[in-house]
């Protein structure tokens, strides 16, 4: 799984980096603890087998006392878990054995070598225990020569080893918890620079302030100055681009108007033929110029238009234009509702489809706006509906490609639908044509809608 997020990422780091640290210093201590515990069981049966040799006579018998008074008095127990006997080094056979044996001896089948006359190694008792012993050649007078042998259970070692390795693993396990729960504050207190410039960066796209403010550390000082010189760079190139398409409009539109002025008086086809190229020239102008207009707007950072004193004001206006034909305008938007992006943009879009339902309803119109999710991101949906003669499904592409007039009983040039819909695009959204409610059509307007 990919660790998309930052805090995440340093989380995990941190917690594998800690948890491998705690196994490694977990398995090095165990480790050396068995290992000193079964060093400190070595010792001890080193220590009474030097016992047992001093004891025994040249005949291979033991003086129990004397092992009993060095060894204090565990050999003397039946089943103590601690055991010594000895055996003729060239028969095996045992001549004497301690009173914990009771009447059994060891179940040792093989005899020390000369070349390896002491050793050390593990016993099968019966009961499933399990011994470690020490056996040791020993020569005692001139010539004869004994396996003494000396075993302890290795249960309450093991007993030790487990405790230790259960407390071990409880005070590790107490320690990643720290660790964890400490890594967690450190991660959050160390990425909330981070986190404060994602919040300045959200007020900036929600238009309450230009720039990233306050201060930050030395580390993400240069990420905030490129920033913010990323934001100036965005609001120059826009204010020029602008100016170059104002500078344009008037470039244009003032040599295409004396044009036309000309031609209205003349009758000559000629003087038609140029007012009717004029006039198609004037729209495309038109229409290409709010396309480089629009272009410029749609991107600017931090512009926030709110939705509901835009369409009250175009209501009044469309009421006071259809006044003759009284229609019943009706508005449905909540006061909280905002459009990303800029204001100009939402008059003229919303006025083009406010415009369009007044001129083709019967009596009513109805302009409802709401908000909701698309992949995750807010959107907001106006729709303009009315109770006109509607439009074919089949129609309703042509509708919306520039210069397409469907009626040419109702003025206008047909740009308006196409600028809407290309506007919409720009931003983002989108327009789309379906059947109202009220029997009619209805335009609906998808935008991007600031976050909460």
């Amino acid at each position: 799984m990919r660790a998309r997020s930052l805090s995440l990422r340093v989380a995990l780091i941190a917690a594998g980096g800690s948890a491998l640290a705690l196994i490694v210093a977990g398995a090095v201590f165990i480790y050396q603890f068995s290992t000193a515990v079964e060093r400190n069981f070595d010792a001890r049966l080193e220590t009474l087998l030097l016992t047992l040799i001093t004891a025994t006579s040249a005949e291979g018998e033991v003086d129990e006392n004397a092992v009993e008074g060095r060894s204090g008095g565990t050999f003397s127990r039946p089943l103590s878990g601690w055991y010594w006997q000895v055996r003729e080094a060239d028969t095996g056979r045992a001549l004497d054995w301690s009173e914990s044996l009771r009447f059994d001896i060891l179940p040792v089948r093989d005899l020390p070598t000369e070349t390896e006359p002491a050793r050390t190694f593990t016993i099968q008792a019966s009961g499933g225990r399990q011994l470690r012993a020490l056996e040791q050649l020993v020569t005692l007078g001139e010539s004869r020569t004994f396996a003494l042998l000396v075993a302890g259970d290795t249960e309450p070692m093991t007993e030790d080893v487990r405790a230790f390795r259960n407390s071990v693993i409880r005070v590790l396990g107490g320690l990643a918890v720290l660790f964890a729960l400490g890594t967690a504050l450190l991660v959050r207190w160390g990425l909330t620079p981070l986190r404060g410039v994602r919040d300045d960066l959200n007020k900036i796209r929600e238009g309450e302030i230009g720039h990233l403010e306050g201060r930050y550390p030395r580390e993400i000082e240069p990420l905030v100055h490129d920033l913010n010189a990323l934001l100036n760079s965005n609001r120059e190139i826009i204010e020029r681009a602008r100016t170059h398409v104002g500078n344009l409009a008037h470039a244009l539109k003032t040599p295409l108007a004396v044009l036309q002025n000309e031609t209205r008086g003349a009758s000559e086809p000629l003087a038609a033929k140029v007012g009717e190229q004029v006039a198609i020239m004037r729209d495309q102008v038109e229409h290409h110029l709010n396309r480089a207009r629009m272009a410029a707007q749609a991107n600017v950072i931090g512009a926030v238009t709110p939705v509901a004193p835009i369409v009250g004001g175009l209501a009044r206006v469309m009421g006071k234009v259809h006044q003759e034909r009284h229609l019943d305008i009706q508005t449905h938007v909540a006061a909280e509702l905002r459009f990303r992006g800029e204001k100009h943009d939402l008059e003229e879009m919303a006025g083009n489809l406010f415009d369009n339902a007044c001129k083709w309803a019967a009596s009513r119109v109805r302009v409802s706006a709401g908000r909701r999710e698309i992949g995750r991101r807010p959107f907001l949906t106006i729709g303009f509906e009315d109770d006109g003669p509607g439009l074919p499904a089949e129609g309703r592409e042509e509708a919306l490609s520039r210069g397409a007039r469907l009626d040419e009983s109702k003025p206008g040039s047909g740009l308006g639908l196409s600028i809407v819909a290309e506007l919409a695009r720009i931003y983002g959204g989108s327009l789309s044509l379906e059947d109202s409610e009220l029997g009619g059509l209805a335009a609906r307007l998808t935008l991007p809608a600031p976050g909460d």
